[in-house]
């Protein structure tokens, strides 16, 4: 049932305060999990991250029980699917963490504590982002347009991307208006020094590349929400459904990453999928300011049939030397 319908395009869900436990619960039992392993570091291997994966994938899943038990069907699919979207649009934010972790020679020993730092501030800021969006999308219905059009513009450069494959290098991050605006702000040791995210340097306090490289992972993350969080609110605008979801799907994104550096070249045709549904998310905030209201069994069935076949050709198809990149096209 729903608490509220503010209009037909923006309602929320009567949501009993266990379920907000069991979402704080996850976090809690995160952190304890991190901080154990955490206080010795190691290289992760592509078992032990396949293993974790597939935990907190499970986990992500078994939390649509009991939204399916206390809040409805219909908020079930909004959060397998807004789930499903965040996970597919963070593999974007997985290669450019990658890319930084190259550019600056980051030890194989301190990413999963980088990744860690970037979660937690990941999971602060995009509830402000959602927070934020609900509130707008309920006092402005034609917020929705504006939405949309990030949306589009996210889906032709996604397209684009598609079309050369990823391009960026280890100069062009260090080249990157967000790395030089950090180091115009802030002193930058170029040394690691332990787990200090700051060093005294000649009587000097200055940031070390750790605190410089946690300050640009959550920069990048802020510029990636400016779509994610937008595609998230089109399948639910309920703060618990976008909100839960996001979070479910961003503790899983640190193990993801470790997985992701193996297989993400055999999934090549998942960037043609994003960019056409982001494309048909997009169109679906912009129809709803003018009236043309899609239902959302027809959406999420669009949606999942769309990341399907990102899936199926990527594995029926793997891709040929014409088309890959360096790396994959030397194998």
């Amino acid at each position: 049932m729903f608490a509220s319908a503010q209009s037909a395009a923006v309602y929320s869900y009567d949501v009993p305060w266990f379920m907000y436990a069991i979402v704080v619960a996850a976090l809690v039992i995160y952190a304890i999990i991190e901080a154990i392993n955490m206080r010795t570091d190691h290289v992760i291997g592509f078992k032990e991250a396949v293993r974790w994966s597939v935990v907190y994938v499970s986990a992500a899943l078994l939390f649509a029980i009991p939204i399916y038990v206390f809040i409805g069907t219909q908020a079930t699919g909004e959060y397998l699917g807004a789930w499903a979207i965040e996970k597919a649009l963070s593999l974007d934010n997985l290669f450019v963490i990658s890319l930084i972790f190259a550019s600056f020679r980051v030890p194989a020993k301190f990413q999963r504590r980088m990744l860690n730092y970037g979660i937690a501030g990941a999971i602060f800021f995009r509830l402000l982002f959602i927070l934020a969006g609900v509130e707008l999308l309920k006092r402005f219905e034609w917020i929705g347009i504006i939405f949309g059009l990030i949306l589009i513009r996210a889906a032709w450069n996604a397209y684009k991307e598609a079309r050369r494959g990823h391009d960026e290098s280890e100069e062009d991050i260090k080249n990157s208006k967000l790395w030089k605006g950090i180091t115009r702000i802030f002193p930058v040791h170029p040394e690691f020094d332990g787990h200090k995210f700051t060093t005294i340097v000649n009587g000097k306090r200055m940031l070390t590349m750790m605190g410089a490289i946690v300050i640009l992972i959550e920069c990048t993350d802020i510029v990636f929400a400016v779509d994610s969080v937008p595609a998230v609110l089109a399948i639910s605008p309920d703060r618990f459904i976008a909100y839960s979801s996001n979070v479910f799907a961003l503790l899983g994104l640190r193990a993801l990453f470790f997985v992701y550096q193996s297989v993400s070249s055999k999934f090549w045709a998942l960037n043609w999928a994003l960019a056409a549904i982001l494309a048909w998310i997009g169109f679906k905030m912009i129809a709803a300011p003018l009236g043309l209201h899609i239902p959302i069994g027809i959406s999420l069935t669009i949606l999942f049939l769309l990341l399907s076949a990102g899936l199926f050709v990527s594995l029926k198809w793997p891709h040929d030397s014409d088309n890959v990149t360096t790396d994959t096209a030397g194998k």
